[in-house]
């Protein structure tokens, strides 16, 4: 991964508190975004992007969309969560991503990866409909972040980790013949060129932190009976979740990849 110079790292530093409360600030919009989002996807009403709803009278959420303003009925722990994990996930990538100009596209990637969390483990689906614009959103933003310092990253290996993880992601797919879900495939393509920008090293951390993590839990919930073996358990969201990881901690992950 990059190291910025002692000059940009100074004026990065400069600006960091100004960065930090504008991200967090655009996390907390983001968040009730996607509450919105989710309980829209989740009653299977058409989509909804602003404006969370109680899911049992339809007024308006409150500002940490624990509550309706109407009624005040009581919503499900998610929206909190989500309201909570979002803006510090914004608010971290200022500090860890090597230059400020690539934190809208690292953005919209993180948020997307809490979007579909929530989404795959309500209904087990990863939909193109979010998918597919969060992709070409967080892709255009990256490469014009790229335009502003080359030295951020490299364009070429992410599209080659996009292409990698995503080859590897469908061979599974097809020898796991519907073990494996093709939103998880095409999602590993998403997650493949925001790891890869940033290094080889970011990419195997997803990669296979996912199937490691994916693995444990597995074995945690059939132990105790919370899934038997007929149950299917989403892989997305063992995804997401190390790639945050493996984007937040990039630097370190090479570090200890080189000793």
């Amino acid at each position: 991964m990059p190291v910025p110079t002692s000059s940009s790292r100074g004026r990065m530093l400069a600006a960091m508190p100004l960065m930090l409360a504008l991200a967090v600030i655009a996390g907390i919009v983001a968040a009730r975004s996607i509450v919105a989002a989710v309980d829209a996807h989740r009653w299977d009403e058409k989509d909804r992007w602003y404006g969370p709803v109680c899911g049992v009278c339809r007024s308006p959420l409150g500002l940490a969309t624990v509550r309706c303003r109407a009624s005040h009925h009581r919503q499900r722990l998610a929206n909190p969560l989500i309201m909570v994990v979002t803006p510090v996930l914004s608010g971290a990538l200022v500090v860890s991503l090597p230059t400020y100009w690539v934190w809208p596209a690292y953005a919209v990637f993180a948020w997307t990866m809490v979007l579909l969390t929530v989404v795959d483990l309500d209904t087990e689906l990863i939909p193109n409909r979010m998918l597919g614009p969060a992709s070409v959103i967080s892709g255009v933003l990256l490469v014009v972040g790229w335009v502003a310092d080359t030295g951020a990253g490299s364009l070429l290996r992410a599209v080659a980790g996009a292409v990698g993880y995503f080859a590897a992601m469908y061979l599974l797919a097809v020898i796991a013949r519907g073990g494996l879900g093709y939103g998880d495939v095409k999602l590993a393509g998403l997650i493949g060129l925001f790891t890869g920008f940033l290094g080889w090293q970011s990419v195997l951390a997803a990669g296979f932190g996912a199937f490691l993590v994916g693995g444990l839990v597995s074995i945690v919930l059939l132990a105790l009976r919370i899934r038997s073996r007929k149950d299917t358990i989403p892989f997305g969201p063992f995804m997401t979740s190390t790639a945050i990881v493996a984007v937040l901690w990039s630097t370190e992950i090479a570090a200890w990849y080189s000793s």
